[in-house]
């Protein structure tokens, strides 16, 4: 593998043994790290603020400049895994990984040179330093969507992966534009993210197969099963509940999951919120509670030398030795690169609950019904 990373469209000289991808599914803005050589220490002083090229072609880079990380050309290609639709339409062999602005610049000297240590974070975290002030009378998402980012940040594609059904009455009273399109994807049961290209995905929320397996027992070809190393795995039970009581605004309901209750016995806790108003949405939100609760959380850790995987992604992972071979949600994601062609993606998976993220768009379609 190599990687191409340009900053304000100038090539960079990539130490690569620095370079670094970060993804966590809680987080909706990634990161890259990496080092580049700027010019020599002898080289003219740059007359503008402006990235300039120095002497040998090194460039000297600049906060919240706009940074793009694509695959350079290798001589193996795509040989193992072909292109196919993931999660919100992402393509899971990467051609390009990442784009963004850099949020961060370690000036370092090495002998006679210079050497950058840049963090950047990709084009979600814009979103945070935006502020909106709209309402919307009956309109529906695609229109919402379309003028807050025409008005907002025109430079969005928010035609190519919308998905839009409803219609609705908003108001958007000083919020931060992500804070604006949070609320929009709550009430309408949706999942979003801006890509490497600037378009906006925003869809209904699946949970997709990755594109491999990863086993400790690979007798397949690499195409559909991978071997894997840095095997860690752990359980936790210390907040167990399997018996939930809802307090909403007209009453309580209670929720049990017996499975739970039989192999540990019963834990019982309790949810307040007065905005629920209905029976129907108290029980799913306490049948939501009991999916993510009921049983004894897993987590595990591991590395592979092939990139494909997508944080969201559910991937069947076999270990002989733990009688493991089901699937885990892929949550974490840190891609490296170690010399050569080789690369390093290590992986942080855990539970995956089936039927999750169903409940969590029935909440939100019951919720759009009082909205």
């Amino acid at each position: 593998m190599r990687i191409d990373v340009t900053v304000a469209g100038v090539d960079t000289n990539l130490y690569e043994n620095t370079f670094e991808l970060n993804s966590r599914l809680s987080d909706r803005v990634s990161t890259a790290k990496f080092d580049i050589d700027g010019a020599e220490r002898w080289s003219p002083p740059a007359l503008s603020c402006a990235p300039v090229v120095a002497i040998g072609g090194y460039i000297r880079p600049e906060m919240r400049q706009e940074v793009k990380i694509d695959r350079g050309l290798t001589p193996f290609g795509d040989c193992a895994i072909g292109n196919v639709v993931a999660l919100g339409g992402r393509a899971t062999w990467l051609d390009h990984f990442f784009g963004g602005y850099i949020a961060s610049i370690e000036h370092m000297l090495f002998g006679v040179r210079n050497v950058y240590r840049c963090i950047a974070q990709d084009y979600n975290s814009y979103l945070r330093s935006i502020l909106v002030n709209e309402t919307y009378a009956v309109k529906t998402e695609q229109f919402i969507i379309d003028d807050l980012f025409s008005t907002y940040w025109p430079e969005i594609d928010t035609t190519t992966y919308v998905t839009s059904t409803e219609t609705l009455t908003l108001e958007f009273p000083r919020l931060l534009l992500d804070e604006a399109l949070e609320q929009l994807a709550e009430i309408c049961g949706r999942e979003w993210y801006i890509d490497y290209e600037k378009k906006l995905h925003y869809f209904t929320p699946v949970t997709t197969e990755a594109p491999f397996e990863l086993s400790d027992t690979v007798i397949e070809g690499l195409t559909t099963k991978l071997p894997y190393g840095g095997f860690r795995y752990r359980e936790d039970a210390t907040k167990l509940v399997n018996k939930i009581t809802v307090v909403y605004d007209g009453g309580t309901v209670t929720r049990d999951d017996a499975a739970s209750q039989a192999l540990y016995g019963i834990f019982e806790d309790k949810y307040v919120d007065k905005i629920i108003d209905t029976a129907a949405w108290a029980n799913l939100v306490g049948d939501a509670i009991l999916a993510e609760k009921a049983f004894a959380k897993e987590w595990g850790v591991c590395s592979i030398t092939q990139e494909g995987l997508v944080v969201g992604q559910k991937a069947k992972i076999t270990n002989s030795l733990r009688g493991l071979a089901r699937h885990f949600l892929i949550q974490r994601l840190r891609l490296k690169l170690r010399g050569g062609l080789t690369e390093q993606v290590e992986i942080e998976f855990g539970d995956y609950q089936k039927g999750l993220v169903d409940l969590m768009l029935a909440i939100g379609q019951e919720q759009r019904k009082e909205t």
